[in-house]
């Protein structure tokens, strides 16, 4: 990346005006740059297919984690301000949340009343059961594609996921997540079950 920045600039100036020193200075940085590039491929050759392979299933672990986190956490906040329950905590976690992280883009919910708030929790509500399942499964599933071992790991990141919310709101949350995480999971694991995996025997 960097080498392409600086062929990128070496097109831009005219190479009549560049003095000898500014020239030798372009190519000693230039240089630098292929010998970083040597150096990280070194490391990624030390690591080998199965390094590799190792790093790419945890990074997915980690995106499922964040996708159930931050929808989970979100539903129960969400749940928590319709019902007047726990507000101060439900406040100060929903404000710290990034909605568009988890696909959201409406109005925010601290700023609606409880007929609005109760619609976004309905059935066909955006934090409702099945939608906020369909959202966390689709997202493993389609992340995952064909790969058993890749779905695997997204169902281990959405328990610890489900767990880290729980953790979040002291202790067990609310039917309402916990029927989202039981339909998440079910149709996470009828996708395993299709490619020949081991259906996951995940406790919530």
């Amino acid at each position: 990346m960097q080498i392409n920045a600086y062929s990128n600039v070496a097109i831009q100036i005219n190479n009549n005006k560049l003095s000898s020193q500014t020239r030798e200075s372009n190519t000693q940085s230039a240089n630098s740059s292929k010998n970083v590039d040597k150096k990280v491929l070194e490391q990624l050759s030390a690591i080998g297919g199965k390094g590799m392979s190792a790093i790419y299933l945890a990074e997915f672990e980690q995106q499922a984690f964040n996708a159930v986190s931050g929808s989970v956490s979100a539903q129960n906040g969400v749940f928590d301000l319709f019902n007047q329950d726990n507000l101060s905590k439900a406040q100060g976690i929903l404000s710290g949340l990034d909605f568009a992280s988890i696909g959201y883009f409406g109005k925010n919910p601290l700023d609606m009343n409880s007929s609005e708030l109760e619609d976004l929790l309905s059935e066909n509500g955006f934090f409702g059961v099945q939608n906020t399942a369909d959202r966390i499964a689709d997202f493993v599933i389609q992340g995952a594609g064909d790969d058993v071992e890749k779905l695997k790991k997204g169902i281990e990141g959405m328990q610890r996921g489900f767990e880290e919310a729980s953790n979040l709101w002291g202790g067990k949350l609310p039917q309402i997540s916990q029927d989202t995480m039981d339909k998440a999971l079910e149709k996470v694991n009828q996708r395993l079950d299709e490619l020949g995996g081991k259906t996951l025997d995940i406790q919530i």
